[in-house]
């Protein structure tokens, strides 16, 4: 009959009294209050959330590690919402901001323009309810409040007549300007005119001379002194003296057939105060100036009824409040605004609509592109976050074994064992969430001060608020801890500590991912999606319009993470036998220290596989990080210098220049004559200064000349068919001085292309894709129809002599071959017009050059200046985005990386102080027991940095070329090469490993301060 081990008796059980609840009423009155069970449901929530108050403040280093996780968690999830929102906002104020200045209208504004028509016949009152009608439609359906609602009802035209003047002088024009009534005048006719009510015009009209233009009076019926037949009208400045009238003159409007006449009165001059007000739909000191304006009651009242349409044609300028504007709702704004159109011309077919749908248009575009990146960038972090969240709430659930024993021995079940954990995870996420969030605000700020990868720069802060906050996303990660916490605490059984401990020392299985070789199972999905991605090219190929297609096949953009993850596990394999070979080592290690380290590692390696984890993850996530932002570094000054080919390019330009005729043929066609001859007609170039003219200029290094001209290229394979394409016309002497090409445009050298260009005028490079697209082979000729410049035409067999990958200002979606510039001069017997490419000095900039170009007698356009584009891209927002994304996520790794060891040696330390008691009883001293400790995390850290640099070095070399993502949408040329930070990455693998080490030893230190004797004596 086996006897039970019986667990020993310590004070440590004594302590763990407070583990369960205490009675805190009498018998009775507990038995009295039982019966009613809301009071039984409070007593019971009560009593777990005390208990679970009192187990987060026994350890009180556990649960701010813990705390700190989740305020870390929740200020990473949440900063890319805040950032990205912030960025969004940028970005949409200055596109609206530019909007605003070249329409003069607010940005979220929209006209609607309609005339009267038999199907809706219009009247002021009906043009007012109507225009009600719109705003409501537009803002219903855009999801904007409304901000102002105009109106301008328009009379159609009508004829202003004048009574003829007794002081009228020749020239038509009154010296008094009073008119003179008298039975022989004549009315003349003075111009057509338009009757014009206004909504809300008072105040912007300045009145030169008599009254202002009263709304208030509009909306009140006459009085007697208003119910006179005159009608008063303000009067543009410039009509009034076109035509002589002032303040006071009468005159008559009407048809030009005196259908009806109506009489007017000037009651005052008028002009606009603001012209650049948002509130004119034009200049109005042009658009008003033939316009009469009136009062509604007026036009009502002595305008209606004498007009056949009472309404000729009517304006509805409607304003939403762009303050309420949400950045990531914008593309749900310019549905709207289409929505909007069409619901308009359903009531008001003949309508037309303007709307500000193309500079909306072009900020989504932007966003798309910046929530791409972000996406793209951010997924690997986040991946990480979650393991590590997942990974620290099994530590602590691990290190907290006992006590969850104790109360499962003492009579707790399971469901109160889920209650206790979710009660104290809920009051640890009540402390964390707030600080989270400002931890998310303050990390947003700081990566908008990102100048590149971790170089800040002061400048306007963010306009970061909590629109940018993400709930479910928030919700799905506190959910994700929460359940980690809560599946690592159900693990546990009810056996007695000595078979834990036994388990612990001796484990029976090895974590699941081990014995199952998930690693091995990664590895199919991680290189199907790489390949996936590989065949897309660029992640910016797998969205079509929304940045959500990027989750239509979300494989593809975890495969970095998931790469990582898989590297890392894989180690953990021959961490594995490394730890064996430890154990070996340590029976022939004389010395004791690295004998108890070798040996420790050996026994208990099992125990150290997370920490590992942790610190390989991290680590080559940085590593990945510093690649990914030396690539992107690099990637923009390739992209920029494959646009504009050099330093500077630009072409000549001389006002009024003369064409030339070589051959004498006026007619500009290509002939033969009796000799056999050929004569073009055709504009030359020999204005543009020689090459050697802007060499002297100072700051220039070299130049060269590059003809860009129009080509046809005829396909020698029966079809007759034709291409459009480029006819890159260079000087291959000089064009390898000034152009920029990189290693991996051909397999051969730009110096040996030249080379192939000289035994042959007519040769000419083709792509390589050109060449396998058409079954063409060097050697072959091509006819191609060049059309160097107007009627300079001609039509040559060249012949192929070089293939290249790339070439610079040469993009995919066109065909361009480059060939001889000599030569095509040679053929046409004078220059040819040419732009210019110019090496510029390293102390000299394109502007400077530029400034200097007219000494050579000619001036430049189409300026491309290499570093005045990088200048400005690297300025963009979006730039701040990527490379704010990349510092936040590399500094959060190592952070996360560093929480998570320190969460592990501190639960660790709390296990092994009796094993260091009894070291101190046996007669170590304390400074060989942290240089024993010290000396494991050593071996530890070397282990996991030198397999984060390979992982993280390698993850870079695949997936680096495939985020060419910008903001112009689709996937740029130049290809993205990566860059391995070789010289960063040892110093961050030295000083992560160093900062490892000095915590840990630290940690060691200060738990060694702590009577461990009193642990021996009491057992824990």
């Amino acid at each position: 009959m086996s006897t039970e081990i019986q667990e020993p008796s310590t004070k440590r059980e004594e302590d763990d009294s407070w583990l369960a609840p205490k009675m805190l009423f009498s018998k009775d009155r507990q038995d009295l209050l039982n019966t009613n069970p809301l009071i039984r449901f409070f007593n019971k929530t009560r009593g777990i959330t005390l208990l679970a108050i009192k187990r987060i403040l026994f350890h009180p280093g556990l649960s701010l590690l813990a705390l700190i996780g989740i305020i870390l968690a929740v200020g990473l999830i949440t900063s890319a919402g805040f950032f990205s929102q912030a960025v969004d906002k940028v970005i949409l104020d200055r596109e609206m901001a530019k909007y605003s200045r070249i329409t003069g209208r607010p940005p979220f504004s929209a006209r609607v323009y309609t005339f009267s028509s038999r199907t809706v016949p219009l009247t002021l009152e009906r043009a007012e309810a109507l225009g009600e009608d719109v705003a409501d439609t537009l803002a219903s359906e855009i999801g904007l409040p409304i901000k102002t609602v105009g109106l301008m009802a328009d009379s159609g035209l009508l004829q202003l007549f004048v009574e003829k003047r007794d002081d009228q002088k020749a020239d038509g024009k009154s010296t008094t300007g009073q008119v003179v009534a008298s039975k022989n005048s004549q009315p003349r006719s003075s111009g057509a005119i338009n009757i014009f009510y206004i909504r809300d015009i008072a105040e912007r009209m300045h009145i030169v001379a008599g009254g202002a233009l009263e709304e208030s009076a509009s909306d009140r019926a006459p009085s007697d002194a208003d119910s006179s037949t005159l009608l008063n009208v303000w009067m543009h400045t410039r009509l009034a003296e076109e035509i002589g009238l002032n303040v006071g003159d009468t005159f008559e409007v009407g048809p030009r057939s005196r259908k009806f006449v109506i009489p007017v009165r000037v009651a005052a001059l008028w002009q606009a105060v603001d012209p650049t007000d948002p509130f004119w739909l034009d200049n109005p000191d042009k658009m008003l100036v033939d316009k009469l304006l009136v009062r509604r009651q007026d036009y009502m009242t002595l305008v209606e009824p004498f007009l056949d349409v009472k309404v000729r044609a009517v304006t509805w300028p409607v304003t939403l409040d762009e303050t309420e504007v949400v950045p990531a709702a914008v593309r749900k704004y310019v549905e709207g605004f289409e929505r909007g159109k069409a619901v308009i011309f359903k009531y008001l077919p003949d309508a037309r609509v303007t709307v500000p749908s193309i500079s909306l248009e072009k900020f989504v575009v932007r966003q798309t592109a910046l929530t791409t990146l972000l996406l793209g960038f951010n997924v690997p972090a986040l991946g990480f976050l979650l393991y590590f969240l997942i990974l620290t709430s099994a530590v602590i659930a691990y290190w907290q074994r006992r006590e969850t024993a104790v109360l499962l021995r003492r009579g707790m079940n399971r469901l109160e064992i889920f209650n206790l954990t979710l009660v104290e995870t809920l009051l640890l996420f009540i402390i964390g969430c707030p600080l989270g969030l400002g931890a998310g605000i303050l990390l947003a700020r700081l990566m908008g001060y990102t100048v590149s990868f971790l170089e800040f720069s002061p400048r306007t802060p963010l306009p970061v608020s909590l629109n940018g906050i993400n709930v479910p996303l928030i919700l799905l990660t506190l959910a994700l801890l929460l359940f980690a916490r809560v599946a690592s605490s159900f693990s546990v059984d009810r056996r007695n500590l000595i078979s834990q401990e036994r388990e612990h020392a001796r484990p029976q299985r090895a974590p699941f991912w081990y014995r199952n070789y998930l690693e091995l199972l990664l590895i199919l999905p991680t290189y199907y999606a790489y390949q996936q991605l590989l065949n897309r090219g660029s992640l910016a190929l797998l969205i079509d319009d929304h940045p959500e297609d990027l989750f239509r096949d979300p494989l593809l953009i975890v495969v970095p993470a998931l790469f990582i993850l898989t590297m890392a596990l894989i180690s953990m394999r021959l961490f594995a036998l490394t730890m064996r070979l430890f154990d070996r080592a340590a029976g022939v290690v004389p010395w004791l220290t690295v004998h108890l380290s070798l040996r420790q590692l050996g026994r208990q390696g099992h125990t150290y596989i997370n920490p590992i984890l942790l610190i390989i993850v991290s680590l080559a996530l940085g590593v990945y990080t510093l690649s990914m932002a030396a690539s992107l570094d690099q990637w923009l000054i390739d992209r920029i210098y494959y646009q504009t080919g050099a330093d500077l390019a630009f072409a000549p330009y001389l006002e009024g220049q003369t064409s030339v005729t070589a051959g004498g043929n006026p007619t500009g066609n290509t002939s033969a004559d009796a000799a056999g001859t050929s004569t073009v007609s055709t504009y030359g170039a020999g204005w543009i200064p020689p090459i050697g003219d802007y060499e002297t200029l100072s700051g220039v290094a070299n130049a060269a000349k590059v003809g860009d001209y129009k080509a046809i290229i005829k396909i020698a394979d029966g079809s007759g068919r034709k291409i459009k394409g480029r006819f890159l016309a260079i000087d291959r002497i000089e064009f390898p001085h000034v152009a920029w090409f990189r290693f991996d445009f051909a397999r051969e050298s730009l110096g040996a292309l030249m080379n192939r260009l000289a035994p042959i005028p007519e040769g000419i490079l083709v792509s390589q894709d050109f060449l396998d697209q058409h079954n063409l082979h060097i050697g072959d000729s091509i006819e191609i129809q060049v059309f160097a410049n107007f009627d300079a035409i001609f039509s040559e067999l060249f012949t192929v002599v070089g293939v290249y990958n790339y070439f610079p200002t040469v993009y995919d979606d066109e065909v361009a071959v480059v060939g001889n510039i000599d030569y095509v001069s040679s053929f046409f017997g004078v220059t040819m017009p040419h732009d210019i490419w110019v090496r510029v000095e390293d102390d000299v900039t394109g502007e400077e050059v530029i400034e200097i170009i007219p000494t050579t007698g000619v001036d430049s356009i189409r300026e491309r200046d290499a570093q005045a584009l990088i200048t400005a891209e690297q300025a963009k927002m979006e730039r701040v985005g990527v490379f704010g994304t990349l510092s936040v996520s590399f500094l959060a790794a190592a952070l996360m990386a560093a929480m998570g060891l320190l969460t592990y040696s501190y639960a660790s330390l709390q296990e092994r102080r009796l094993y260091f008691a009894v070291l101190r009883a046996a007669g170590l001293k304390r400074l060989q027991i942290i240089g024993q400790i010290a000396f494991e995390y050593a071996i530890l850290t070397a282990f996991g940095a030198f397999a984060g640099v390979i992982v993280g070095s390698f993850a870079a070399e695949l997936f680096i070329p495939l985020f060419r993502v910008t903001t112009e949408g689709g996937a740029p040329l130049p290809p993205l090469l990566p860059i391995i930070a070789q010289g960063e990455i040892l110093p961050l693998a030295i000083a992560f490993s160093a900062t490892m080490i000095v915590l840990e030893v630290l940690l060691i230190a200060a738990a060694l301060q702590r009577r461990l004797f009193d642990a021996l004596r009491l057992g824990f």
